[in-house]
């Protein structure tokens, strides 16, 4: 290659290049921003619109279907759905993803402008809210006091403007505080007494409070700025106001009439519609969490402070600026400031899980690459991992990234990866250093042999992941972080195996019993002198650090010295070539053959001809798919082929048993042992049925009966079968068609994301609509008290628990048209230790509160755990869609109770939590107008609406200003009046002639009840019935459970309506169809990039046969675990595509190169799997073990253990749950693909070769003829 010989000239130009990268890359790791979720836009919006004291009826003829028939005009709408309820309209609008967000929001707007013109005047302004992941709060401050909470407010608001002063925040949202208002409080009868209305006074405050400019004058050289003021000093000036100058007799006689005598002035508080309180069990001290006395346990009203940062800044940042803040602002003594809902936690803990892997993983390949190359070249080779993962990071912040969940793991993924090309070039430097080559020489040769097909190998790599970053919708979004991550950072590592080490590698590896070249006097000085200046450093810094990193590097040289040596001695000098020897043997033995009888070869052809052919034909399909239909074509084609191939393979391997006799009489012994020790694992976690034993139990007695029909048949006839690959070929085939029986007949379940063990668990209630807030309140007080008596008897639950934080008044979740605040809405945020510190799972803990909480009649109840990963719908969503809202409503409603019954008596195991938005009727009291009768008195319907809403809501009269600060000043009926609906009779409109008489003179009043709420979903009325899966149950599978018990249901639902469902299932039936076709375009691309590369259809046949043939340790592993298969086992599917070829690639291109150089092809087969052995099985291993981590969720503090002699080992955490998956699917795929990679795939080899030699002489023969 002449970039290698370019390199390997400019040595020096290399090391310089790798010290400039090595400190950019900790540059850019420091310096990138770390967040949570990723930083995505999601095109929804929120159109919220008030209008107070509007039943929801009338909101969605007056507010919702404007707003909706303006927006459904938009190009690039997906869905509209709309809310409405009393005086509150929340229409979503959902955006196709490839409409830029800019450009989004703008047609809104401009629609939103348009459609104000239909709205009654009175309405309050359409307001626009854009759904933003980072627009939720980063963390909670809240303050508890023991003064007043009107006080407790002024400090909030004063820390509020502070913290907002902070570079990276950009909203501090206040909740639970008081606002202060002036309250003119008319009392009824008075007013009604001097005959006055609300028009009246509300004139007079508005008349009074003003400044007008009067001009300027000059007086002698001066000019003065005239002002007429008359805005209030104090609001007890209201009180002195004339209102009126009554024509009659009033209850004090002829006079002025002032508005202390028909109202009362008070500069009070609103009414409150939200509660906040916080109990703690446990707090923090330095990053521990301690239990309280049980005197201070107990419950405290707060103001929250909830805190947004701005996007793209660092998180860990942000909230150490916060928290530095609170330490040195001057909180008034007797508050208290307690810290909630940090998600800089979350980061920090996998900015940790990424270092410590990294680590752990770096000593996992030095460990196993010291057995194979020596202590000096296995720490060259695993220093590819940080220096990869650094020069990746340079990358990321270059294109702007930030560094967030999904980007560290996707890193902690990549661990094994990132050592695979660099395990090819160093061994094989190393390899042709102990030929005899001199260091530079080595490097050239070495690098130039394999670097085309690390090349090629890297591309299939990234062939696998490319099509993953097209992954549309929000999903895509969230996970697309994930394939362009590992492309970035592949391509890294190629470059590192490519063009720094070549230059490294020569100058640092060393052959076994080679002398290092001395150092000189001033070199060791220097050295001599930095490790002085780092022993004093260290000591200054840590006592315990220095003496944990002398004991460290003790542990390790004695360990080295007086283990790892002799043992890596042992092996490389005896026991690597007799485990060569031996699988020379294995594989000389499995390239046999005899092709005495035609019958045998016919059928050898024939099944691996259709079984290529069939391969063939779906990477055909998955490149046409891209552009047509068509491929179903190609695809069905594929699936006959490989019918007939299947066929072919179970005659062979029947043959093949038949006449094994007592071998097959054996092994059918061991499979029925093999069998019954899976079902085993398979009932620990799961009920197997009687039909699953006697299926899988009855393949090895056939196995058995075929081997014993064998032993006695006396006569032998011909031998069918002689060619030793068949027999190897159909064992492959037949285990992964058993495998895949297995799978089918006792699956391990299917699921969307991987349920986690969540560090939250959120407690929603909703009452009736019209529930007031103080009625809520009971409620969620009642549920508080049930929790503390949970927490109380139960030390598990109370072990778990950090604190509980409860909401009452909140609105619902913005990502599927939960609306704005509403009364009758509570949440309760029960905050969970560490996952390390758990004495039980957090799923049991929630299952406990489900059963302690779930029989609070006419509440709906939903319990969930806060998870990992994008936001999707519930398990179970079903859409009900039709003409009347009567008859959807009575649909919903039996559905329901058809889904409860489930629930209750567990006929659907699993579900819990059903519901719908189907609202009670909400009580009204309804004014019915005689219009003929107030038209002659020159009354409209806007007069009276009018009058009754300013009666009972308010109207913001005017302003009063303290200073700075500003407050409403507010008319309404006292309190005691509000109360009394008969009050509504009494109320006086002022007509147009200005004389003032009853309401009930021109209006009739009668109760009833209206709907409580509306949901639409584009323009149509809809009701929505959800369900959730309890912790361990799988969400499709309880979905499809009640699929079948509503199948019936369905089918007679009236004409005109329909069921649909969506939600969870929605999402997971797009993804799935994506990663599908994700899955066969890679496959396509896989095979076309080794197309190129080897100028020959074979070759990437054999490799794509192995890649299939994988699925087969997949599929046990997913067993053998009892892992569902789910999304990230998808995701790991597809990485394991692109892994398993690296390695034959490099195979194949070696045997290419042996033949070319003379070699016959079973020579040049055996010779290359002999020279490939070692690579492959450390690049299997490497990757496997950087896996391990992740999957299993080893954990070692490396901080923490030379900060303070503490490790915190930890086995398993939350992310291992999300991660863990994929994780098995590539460990046991590239398992079995090792065993594919060093014997079948040389088989499959010479098995091509041999059907494209017999092809080649038939038509050779044909042709002479």
């Amino acid at each position: 290659m002449r970039l290698t010989e370019i390199t390997l000239k400019n040595r020096t130009v290399i090391i310089v290049l790798t010290a400039i990268l090595i400190i950019a890359g900790a540059y850019s790791y420091s310096s990138i921003p770390k967040e949570s979720n990723p930083s995505i836009e999601i095109p929804i919006f929120i159109v919220n619109t008030i209008y107070p004291g509007i039943s929801p009826s009338d909101m969605e003829s007056l507010i919702t279907q404007p707003v909706e028939r303006q927006l459904q005009g938009i190009n690039g709408v997906k869905d509209i759905r709309s809310t409405t309820t009393e005086s509150f309209s929340s229409v979503v609008v959902e955006f196709d993803l490839d409409v830029p967000i800019s450009e989004a929001s703008q047609r809104l707007r401009e629609r939103v402008d348009l459609a104000r013109n239909d709205l009654p005047p009175d309405a309050e302004e359409p307001f626009i809210i854009e759904i933003d992941l980072d627009d939720f709060p980063i963390m909670t401050v809240n303050l508890a006091a023991e003064y007043p909470i009107s006080r407790l407010t002024t400090v909030a608001e004063r820390l509020e403007e502070a913290l907002e002063t902070l570079s990276g925040i950009r909203e501090v949202e206040v909740v639970g505080a008081v606002e202060r208002e002036v309250q003119v409080d008319v009392n009824l009868a008075q007013l009604n007494g001097y005959g006055l209305s609300f028009g009246q006074l509300i004139n007079a405050i508005q008349s009074r409070n003003l400044t007008i400019p009067g001009g300027t004058t000059d007086v002698d050289m001066m000019s003065y700025l005239i002002r007429v003021s008359g805005e209030f000093e104090d609001p007890s000036e209201i009180e002195n106001l004339v209102v009126a100058r009554p024509v009659g007799e009033g209850p004090r006689g002829p006079g002025l009439v002032y508005m202390r005598d028909v109202a009362e002035v008070v500069f009070g508080f609103r009414e409150r519609d939200s509660f906040a309180r916080l109990r703690s069990y446990k707090v923090d001290e330095n990053g521990k969490k301690i239990d309280l006395p049980e005197q201070d346990i107990q419950d405290l009203q707060v103001i929250s402070l909830n805190i947004k940062k701005r996007p793209g800044v660092n998180i860990l940042d942000t909230t150490e600026e916060v928290l530095n803040l609170l330490d040195q602002y001057a909180i008034p003594s007797g508050t208290s400031v307690i810290v909630t809902g940090d998600t800089s936690e979350d980061i920090r803990e996998l900015v940790s899980n990424l270092e410590n892997s990294i680590i752990s993983g770096m000593l996992f390949v030095v460990l196993v690459l010291v057995f194979f190359l020596g202590v000096r070249n296995a720490i060259l080779v695993g220093t590819a991992v940080p220096l990869s993962i650094l020069v990746g990071f340079v990358v990321l912040l270059s294109l702007g990234y930030t560094a967030n969940f999904i980007i560290l793991f996707s890193l902690i993924i990549a661990l094994g990866l990132l050592v695979d090309n660099s395990i090819v070039v160093v061994e094989n430097i190393y390899r042709y250093r102990e030929m005899g080559y001199d260091r530079f020489d080595a490097a050239k040769r070495a690098t130039d042999e394999v670097g085309f097909a690390l090349i090629a190998a890297t591309s299939t790599l990234l062939a696998a992941f490319i099509p993953m970053t097209f992954w549309p919708g929000i999903i895509g979004q969230f996970m697309g972080y994930l394939p362009l991550t590992l492309i970035i950072v592949l391509i890294c590592s190629l470059f590192v195996a490519l063009v720094l080490y070549p230059v490294l590698t020569a100058y640092l590896v060393k052959l076994d019993g080679e002398k290092s070249k001395p150092f000189s006097s001033v070199l060791k000085g220097i050295l001599a002198g930095l490790l002085i200046f780092a022993v004093i450093a260290v000591a200054m810094a840590n006592l315990t650090t220095l003496a944990v990193s002398i004991l460290t590097v003790l542990f390790f040289f004695v360990t080295y010295r007086y283990m790892i040596k002799p043992v890596s001695i042992r092996f490389t000098e005896k026991t690597l070539p007799r485990i060569l020897k031996y699988y020379k043997v294995m594989l000389r033995s499995f390239l046999q053959r005899d092709y005495r009888p035609r019958f045998a070869m016919l059928r050898n052809t024939f099944a691996l001809g259709s079984l290529a052919l069939a391969l063939l034909l779906v990477i055909l399909g998955g490149l046409v798919g891209l552009f047509s239909s068509a491929s179903v074509i190609l695809t069905s084609l594929a699936a006959l082929f490989f019918i007939l191939g299947s066929v072919m393979v179970l005659i062979h391997f029947m043959e093949a048993v038949f006449r094994g006799k007592k071998i097959s009489v054996f092994s059918g012994i061991l499979l029925a042992l093999f069998n019954s020790a899976i079902l085993f694992i398979v009932t620990l976690t799961s009920e197997v049925s009687a039909d699953v034993w006697i299926t899988l139990l009855a393949v090895p007695l056939l196995v058995i009966v075929t081997g014993l029909l064998g032993m006695l048949r006396k006569s032998e006839s011909p031998l069918i079968i002689t060619d030793n690959r068949s027999l190897l070929l159909n064992a492959v085939m037949a285990t992964l068609f058993f495998i895949i029986g297995i799978f089918t007949i006792a699956p391990t379940g299917v699921e969307f994301f991987p349920e986690t063990d969540p560090n939250r668990i959120i407690i929603e209630l909703e009452g009736p609509i019209g529930m007031n807030v103080n009625s809520s309140d009971e409620i969620a007080r009642d549920v508080q008290q049930r929790i503390y008596n949970l927490i109380d008897t139960d030390p598990l639950v109370k072990a778990n628990v950090v604190n509980l934080q409860t909401n009452v008044g909140v609105s619902g979740d913005p990502f599927f048209g939960g609306g704005g605040q509403s009364a009758e809405r509570s949440r309760l945020t029960l905050n969970l230790v560490d996952f390390g510190d758990r004495t039980e799972p957090s799923g049991a803990t929630l299952t406990k509160l489900r059963e302690a909480i779930r029989d609070i009649p006419d509440i709906n109840i939903n319990i969930d755990g806060e998870q990992i990963g994008p936001p999707t719908g519930s398990p179970v969503n079903i859409e009900v869609s039709g003409e009347n809202f009567d008859e959807i409503v009575r649909i919903t409603r039996e559905i329901t109770q058809l889904l409860v019954e489930a629930s209750t008596t567990q006929s659907i195991p699993g579900l819990v939590d059903v519901r719908n938005n189907v609202s009670g009727g909400i009580p009204e009291y309804r004014v019915i107008v005689d219009h003929e009768r107030a038209s002659r008195l020159g009354l409209s319907m806007a007069d009276i609406a009018q009058t009754i809403r300013i009666a009972n809501n308010g109207i913001e009269a005017s302003k009063w200003r303290d200073g700075e600060d500003e407050y409403d000043i507010v008319v309404r009926l006292r309190p005691e009046d509000r109360r009394e609906l008969e009050s509504l009779r009494d109320l006086n409109i002022t007509t147009m002639a200005g004389a003032s008489i009853p309401l009930v003179s021109v209006a009739t009043f009668e109760e009833g009840t209206g709907l409580g709420s509306i949901t639409r979903l584009n323009l149509q009325r809809t009701a929505t019935i959800e369900g959730r899966a309890a912790p361990g149950f799988s969400g499709p599978e309880i979905l499809s459970q009640v699929q079948q018990r509503l199948t019936g249901y369905q089918q007679n639902l009236p004409e005109g309506y329909t069921m649909q469902y969506t939600g969870e299932s929605e999402d997971q039936e797009e993804a799935f169809g994506f990663l599908t076709t994700a899955l066969m375009v890679g496959f396509a691309l896989i095979f076309l990039v080794m197309l190129a590369k080897f100028n020959s259809i074979v070759s990437p046949l054999i490799i794509m046969t192995a890649v299939g043939l994988s699925l087969t340790g997949v599929l046990l592993g997913l067993i053998l675990t009892r892992t569902p298969f789910g999304l990230m086992t998808f995701i790991g599917i597809i990485s394991l595509a692109g892994i398993v070829c690296v390695n034959n690639i490099v195979l194949l291109d070696y045997v290419k190169q042996l033949t070319e150089q003379g070699l016959k092809k079973k020579n040049a087969i055996i010779e290359a799997g002999l020279i490939r052995f070692r690579p492959v099985i450390l690049t299997a291993l490497t990757t496997i073990l950087g896996l391990v981590p992740l999957t299993f969720g080893i954990n070692i503090d490396f901080v923490e253990l030379f900060r303070s002699f503490d490790p915190k080992l930890q086995f398993g955490s939350e992310n291992t749950a999300f991660w863990g998956p994929m994780g098995i699917a590539i460990i046991s795929g590239l398992t079995f693909a090792t065993f594919l990679t060093l014997v079948v795939v040389p088989v499959l080899y010479s098995a091509f070769d041999s059907v494209s030699e017999r092809l080649k002489s038939v038509w050779y023969s044909d042709t002479t003829l």
